[in-house]
């Protein structure tokens, strides 16, 4: 996996405007409320309803936890999302996490989940994917 064997994959399920962002190279952050407990290498974007498809994944370049206030400080320019929304999703949140992307693979044609494997079902906050589902993505890229 490009060097990063010891790194995890994980399948986030994205708002399709947001999802779509990202995919284009618009938006450069994916704010979070929830951290990883291993390392990501990579974040395979999943456009959630009315989508309901990978439409491709990114390298991550880096991952900061901080207060919300601190990281639209940071990433207001590049987080793709007006501050009222950032406040409203933030606001019983005393931490944030900011996942800073570095490069974009675009699917050819966006992919069903169900490629993946039939029991694979959209995780309410994110999944790990191990090697072998995350190759078959790449195989459409």
């Amino acid at each position: 996996m490009d060097g990063t064997s010891d790194k995890s994959i994980a399948l986030l399920p994205i708002q399709p405007r947001f999802a779509k962002t990202i995919m284009a190279g618009k938006k450069k952050v994916e704010f979070r409320k929830t951290r990883f407990r291993n390392e990501i290498a990579y974040i395979v974007v999943y456009a959630s309803s009315p989508v309901k498809k990978i439409l491709g994944y990114f390298e991550v370049s880096h991952i900061d936890e901080d207060s919300p206030k601190k990281l639209w400080g940071r990433y207001n320019r590049i987080g793709g999302i007006f501050y009222k929304q950032f406040r409203s999703y933030y606001s019983s949140s005393p931490r944030g996490i900011a996942i800073a992307v570095r490069k974009v693979y675009a699917l050819r044609n966006p992919l069903e989940l169900s490629t993946l494997g039939k029991s694979l079902c959209v995780p309410q906050s994110f999944k790990y994917l191990t090697k072998s589902a995350f190759d078959k993505i790449r195989r459409y890229a």
